[in-house]
């Protein structure tokens, strides 16, 4: 049997950023009707060029290349996005 790639998501956020928390939480109840799919959590604080591009737009979810969500998360476009790849 084959067995599908494992795919993951990246949350950049920052600390203290509530909407980022919420993110977080939001993409958790997502992915559990995904699985092979999971998210990694990138502080743009750490790196100084992610600070400069995604300061005024966090959280952001990124798949490869490609930005998935900015700003207020909402669950339906990350569940269609997910629908299309899996």
């Amino acid at each position: 049997m084959q067995t599908k790639e494992h795919m993951t998501l990246i949350l950049y956020s920052r600390p203290g950023c509530t909407l980022c928390e919420e993110a977080a939480v939001l993409l958790d109840f997502v992915l559990d009707e995904f699985p092979g799919w999971s998210y990694q959590e990138i502080n743009i604080d750490e790196d100084a060029a992610l600070s400069l591009r995604f300061l005024y737009e966090i959280p952001v979810v990124m798949y490869q290349s490609e930005i998935w969500s900015y700003g207020k998360f909402e669950t339906e476009p990350i569940r269609n996005r997910l629908l299309e790849k899996s």
